[in-house]
C-alpha cells in the first residue's frame, strides 16, 4: 500500500492555513499541514479561487466521498442510495478550495441495454473539494463560500 497520508502532489489545490518565515501551513485532513516555502524558491504556485468553511454556528460538517441526490429527488423504479459521510469532518475555522458546485447525481443501470439506464439528479447542491488527497463532497447548506 501506499501511505499518501502526508504527501501533497502536483494540481492539488488548498487554502493557506498560517505562515511563518518560510514555512507554510496549508489545511489538510483536518489539520495544519507545513511545508518548507521559501520566497526566494517557493515550492508552492500562488492561486485565486472560492474557498468553503463551515456556516457560522457549527463546529464542523460531514464530508461526503459522493454527492448523491437526496431521498425525494428518487423515482419509484430506481432503489435510493443512502448519503453517508465519509469519517470525516471539516471543522469550524477551516477552509478547502471549492471546486464545481454539483446537484447530487446517480446513474442507475441494471444491465448493458439503455432502456434500464437512469440518472437521477437531485435538488441538494455539493461542492467539491480537495480533502487531503482525495476528492470530496460537502453539502452546499453546511457551508460559507468566501474569498481567499
Amino acid at each position: 500500500m501506499n501511505d499518501l497520508s502526508s504527501r501533497v502532489s502536483t494540481g492539488q489545490q488548498y487554502a493557506v492555513a498560517d505562515r511563518f518565515g518560510d514555512w507554510t501551513a496549508i489545511w489538510y485532513l483536518g489539520q495544519k499541514a507545513w511545508f518548507r516555502n521559501p520566497a526566494a524558491r517557493p515550492t508552492a504556485v500562488p492561486a485565486n479561487g472560492v474557498l468553503v468553511t463551515p456556516k457560522d454556528g457549527v463546529d464542523s460538517v460531514p464530508v461526503y466521498g459522493r454527492a448523491y441526490p437526496e431521498a425525494s429527488a428518487y423515482p419509484a423504479d430506481v432503489p435510493v442510495q443512502s448519503v453517508s459521510p465519509l469519517p470525516y469532518r471539516l471543522p469550524a475555522g477551516q477552509k478547502y478550495v471549492a471546486g464545481a458546485k454539483v446537484p447530487g447525481e446517480y446513474y442507475y443501470a441494471v444491465d448493458f441495454t439503455d432502456d434500464s439506464h437512469r440518472v437521477v439528479v437531485g435538488e441538494d447542491l455539493y461542492y467539491e473539494i480537495q480533502y487531503g488527497h482525495r476528492v470530496a463532497f460537502v453539502r452546499a447548506a453546511d457551508v460559507r463560500p468566501t474569498a481567499p
